[in-house]
């Protein structure tokens, strides 16, 4: 058993990556406070990275909390490549086809992909799941919202 404590990094090692996530967001909140904020209904340039600061912050701030209240809980230590790498790709590829092929194939493809972060995941819940995601994606931002993005190709 004390081998398995020893194992355990140190309380300060552990909310690094809280910290790291604060950092961001106190970087996010100091650039973004020059910008003028406006109202929520007329959100000026300053809102929405305001917003996502602070809730950097908040998620930061509740990260470093849990790692310093549970210090002996276990942690997985080891990398967890397969997210990383499928989670980034998605984000990219929506990023990158958004423009040219429409809202509705890159969001297809951005969830598919990144379902594929999980190893016990099936090629029909991928399938359900991302058309699911994206009929919601496309009834909220082009529907509700009236955000000036083509549904398919230009």
């Amino acid at each position: 058993m004390q081998g398995a404590e020893q194992d355990q990094p140190s309380i300060a090692r552990r909310a690094v990556s809280g910290a790291v996530l604060l950092a961001i967001g106190v970087v996010m909140l100091v650039v973004a406070w020059d910008y003028p904020v406006g109202q929520l209904t007329q959100m000026g340039p300053g809102f929405i990275p305001r917003v996502i600061g602070l809730m950097i912050c908040a998620l930061a701030a509740g990260i470093i909390f849990i790692d310093v209240i549970s210090p002996n809980e276990a942690r997985d230590a080891r990398m967890h490549w397969r997210g990383l790498i499928f989670v980034s790709a998605a984000i990219l590829i929506f990023a990158g086809l958004v423009d040219f092929v429409g809202l509705v194939p890159s969001m297809f493809l951005a969830v598919a992909i990144s379902m594929f972060a999980d190893d016990q995941v099936r090629p029909l819940h991928v399938l359900v799941y991302a058309s699911l995601a994206t009929l919601g994606g496309w009834l909220l931002f082009l529907v509700v919202l009236e955000l000036p993005i083509p549904a398919f190709w230009r």
